[in-house]
Formats: C-alpha cells, sequence, structure tokens
C-alpha cells in the first residue's frame, strides 16, 4: 500500500522559493527593458510587438512582485541585460525577432526548470501561467523572423535554460 500523507504543499512561497521567484523577476525586467530597446529601434509592425510584448513582460513582473511583496526585488538582472541588450537594439526587424524569439524560448525553458522547483502552490501556479504567454510570443517572433522551422519554435531543450550561476539575481 502506498504511503500517504495529509500534508499539502505550502501556499505561499517558501524561502527557496523566493530565491527562484526573485531570478524570474528580474529577468523579466530585463525583458522589459530589452523589449523597449527593441521597440526604439524598430518601426512599423516590430515596434508595435515589441512594445506588446514588453507589456506582457511587464504584466509578468508586477504578479511576481505582488507575490513576493517586500522581498521583490527591484531592479533587472543587470548581467543579463548586459550580455542582451546590444543585439536587442539593432538589426533588422528579422534579425531582431531572431534574436528576441531565442530570448523568450530560454526564458520558457528557464521558467519550466524553475517550476519544477517550487514548492509554493502561489508561487508555482504563477510561473505556469506565465510560461505559454511567453511560449506564444517566442512563436510570432520566429513567424517574423522569417523561419517555419519547427525546431526554431519549439526550442525548450535544457540547454537554453538562462542559468542563475551565469546571471545571478
Amino acid at each position: 500500500m502506498a504511503d500517504t500523507t495529509t500534508t499539502a504543499p505550502p501556499k505561499q512561497p517558501t524561502s527557496a522559493d523566493v530565491a527562484l521567484l526573485s531570478f524570474g523577476l528580474g529577468l523579466e525586467f530585463a525583458m522589459i527593458d530589452l523589449y523597449t530597446r527593441a521597440a526604439n529601434a524598430s518601426k512599423d509592425e516590430m515596434k508595435t510587438i515589441a512594445e506588446l510584448f514588453g507589456a506582457h513582460h511587464r504584466a509578468a513582473a508586477q504578479s511576481l512582485t505582488g507575490l513576493l511583496g517586500r522581498k521583490a526585488p527591484t531592479a533587472r538582472n543587470e548581467k543579463f541585460y548586459a550580455a542582451q541588450s546590444a543585439k536587442a537594439g539593432e538589426g533588422s526587424a528579422k534579425e531582431l525577432a531572431t534574436h528576441m524569439a531565442s530570448l523568450e524560448n530560454a526564458l520558457v525553458a528557464t521558467h519550466i526548470s524553475v517550476l519544477s522547483q517550487l514548492r509554493g502552490v502561489d508561487g508555482a501556479s504563477l510561473v505556469a501561467s506565465i510560461i505559454p504567454i511567453e511560449a506564444r510570443q517566442a512563436a510570432v517572433l520566429v513567424q517574423m523572423s522569417g523561419s517555419s522551422s519547427l525546431d526554431d519554435i519549439m526550442a525548450l531543450d535544457a540547454e537554453a535554460s538562462i542559468d542563475p550561476e551565469t546571471y545571478p539575481a
């Protein structure tokens, strides 16, 4: 007979969850600023998409901030932003779309990794709700880049994940 327990998982983030969610929040703040750079470097359809997708990241950041409360970081992940900002602010619409699609796919892979480590139900539910939005954004950007490759659209391998050791919160 299987061992059963009556202990439910915690609703609120644990202290380990706070660290993971703070890392994700720093990345969301960085994505807001990267999309601002992309919008400023673009015109027409790419400008509109960059503004819209930046707003989606702002909504995710606001939700994460609300969950974390006073424990929430208030700044972007500076190392991640610095590594990505040049490519987010230059190039043709197709080049920008390609770069931003790779970042969206990396963020999806990162959020999936974070989700697998979270213990609190509230944090896990929130991260799970962010993943499909960013995956859809990646699909739109891949199409805008001129690619129709399913491998480009579904680039969610573990190697694509943004490493917190490389980009500490």
